[in-house]
C-alpha cells in the first residue's frame, strides 16, 4: 500500500458534468527516520522522568521529609509526639520520664504502667515514654539523644541505659557495630561516633550513587516501608512493635525454650567476655549523652539492667572491677544516680538471660519506681557539677 491514496466518487444522484467530487487521503505509517525520532524522544523522556524520579527521592531522604535513613527512630519519635507533654515547657506540665537504651530497655521498662506508679509515690502527675530500641547501645543513644534535644524534646528526667558488653574495648569491632549501620546515621554524625572510635566508613549511600540510585541503595528500606508484602525475610522492625507509651511485652517464655536462647545469647557475646574491658567506644558515647542531658537541663540517671545468674556468670570478674570503677566515676563526674538493677528479677522471668517477659518488665518497672526512682526524685537536683 503506497503511502497516500486518492479516492474520487461522485455524489450520488448528482449528474451534472461540474458534480462535486469528495477527495479522501488516508495517511499511512509514518517514515523510517520519523519513527527513529519519536521513539528517541520517548527513552529520552522517560530517562529524565527516572532521574527526575531518583533525584527526588535523594533529596526527600536527605532531608527527612520521608523516614527511610533511620525508620526504626523516626518511628518511635512519631509515637513520642503523642505525648505532648515531652514537648511543652516546665511551668503546669506533669513530671515526663524518657527512658533510652537498647531492647534490654525496649521489653524492660513498662512505660504505662510507671508514670501512675510514679504519680502515686511522688503525689504529682507524671508520665513515661520507652524510647529503647533494639541493638541500640551506648553510641546509638548518645546519637539519638543529640538528635531528640534538636526536635524539641524536652524530658524532666531521662534513664540511660548502661549495657556492659557494649563498653568492651578490647576488639576492634565493637558488639554495637552488628547494629549501627552507617547507612542510619546523618552524613555530619560518621565523623561524630568515628571521634568516639566507632568504625563507621562512609556509606555508598551518602555519596554519588546514593544521589543517583537512592532506589537501589535504599530499596530494602523502601520495601519495607511501602510494600513489606513484597519482603521474603520480614519487615525491619518485625517483633519490637510498640505500645503507645514505646514498650513491647514479650511473652512467657517456657523453660526448655529459654536454654536455648540462652545458649544463643552467649554464641552471640562470646567473644567479648573472656577478655571484658570497658575501654572501648561505648564508654566516650556514654560519656557524651550525659553532657548532651546536662547542656539541655535533663536530669539524668544511669541503670544496669536485670541480667540472669548464669549472663551475670560469664563476664570477666576484673573487667567488672574495671567497668565499676568507669561507673563510679561517670558518677562523680555529671552527678547522676547509678541504678543497679541486675539482680532484681528472678532467672525464670528473663527469657534469654537479658531480656525480660512480661511479668519480669511488671516486677522491675514497680521496684523502679518504687525502690529507685521516688526516692530520688524527692530529691531536689543539686548544683550542676
Amino acid at each position: 500500500m503506497s503511502a497516500v491514496h486518492v479516492l474520487t466518487a461522485r455524489l450520488i444522484g448528482d449528474r451534472r458534468p461540474t458534480a462535486a467530487r469528495v477527495r479522501v487521503e488516508v495517511v499511512g505509517p509514518p517514515a523510517p527516520r520519523l519513527r527513529t525520532r519519536r521513539a528517541g524522544l520517548a527513552v529520552a523522556l522517560g530517562l529524565l522522568a527516572v532521574a527526575a524520579v531518583q533525584l527526588l527521592t535523594d533529596q526527600a531522604i536527605r532531608h527527612e521529609w520521608v523516614p527511610l535513613r533511620d525508620p526504626i527512630y523516626f518511628d518511635k519519635l512519631e509515637l513520642l509526639h503523642n505525648h505532648p507533654a515531652f514537648f511543652a515547657p516546665d511551668p503546669g506540665r506533669p513530671l515526663t520520664v524518657l527512658c533510652v537504651g537498647s531492647s534490654r530497655t525496649l521489653n524492660g521498662v513498662n512505660a504505662a504502667a510507671l508514670g501512675p506508679a510514679l504519680s502515686a509515690a511522688l503525689g504529682r502527675p507524671a508520665t513515661a515514654f520507652n524510647f529503647g530500641q533494639a541493638g541500640a547501645g551506648p553510641v546509638t543513644t548518645a546519637v539519638y539523644t543529640r538528635r531528640l534535644i534538636a526536635a524539641g524534646v524536652k524530658p524532666g528526667v531521662v534513664l540511660i541505659e548502661v549495657h556492659p558488653v557494649f563498653l568492651a574495648g578490647q576488639r576492634s569491632d565493637p558488639p554495637e557495630t552488628r547494629w549501627l549501620m552507617p547507612v542510619r546515621l546523618r552524613p555530619e554524625e560518621l565523623p561524630l561516633v568515628r571521634s568516639w572510635g566507632f568504625p563507621a566508613d562512609d556509606p555508598p549511600a551518602h555519596g554519588l550513587r546514593g544521589r543517583l540510585a537512592p532506589w537501589y541503595e535504599y530499596r530494602f528500606l523502601i520495601l519495607d516501608r511501602y510494600a513489606p508484602v513484597l519482603l521474603m525475610g520480614g519487615r525491619l522492625n518485625a517483633g519490637h512493635e510498640p505500645d503507645a507509651h514505646g514498650f513491647v511485652r514479650v511473652a512467657p517464655v517456657p523453660p526448655e525454650e529459654s536454654r536455648v536462647l540462652l545458649e544463643m545469647t552467649h554464641r552471640q557475646y562470646a567473644d567479648y567476655f573472656p577478655l571484658f574491658r570497658p575501654t572501648g567506644c561505648g564508654v566516650e558515647a556514654l560519656r557524651d549523652t550525659l553532657e548532651r542531658c546536662r547542656s539541655a537541663g535533663w536530669r539524668a540517671g544511669l541503670v544496669l539492667m536485670p541480667e540472669s545468674s548464669a549472663f551475670r556468670g560469664w563476664y570477666n570478674q576484673d573487667g567488672l572491677k574495671h567497668c565499676a570503677a568507669v561507673l563510679a566515676g561517670l558518677v562523680d563526674e555529671f552527678g547522676v544516680p547509678l541504678i543497679d538493677a541486675r539482680t532484681w528479677v528472678p532467672d525464670e522471668l528473663i527469657g534469654d538471660g537479658h531480656h525480660l517477659t512480661g511479668a519480669g518488665a511488671d516486677v522491675l518497672t514497680e521496684r523502679l519506681a518504687r525502690d529507685a526512682l521516688a526516692p530520688w526524685l524527692r530529691t531536689p537536683p543539686g548544683p550542676t557539677p
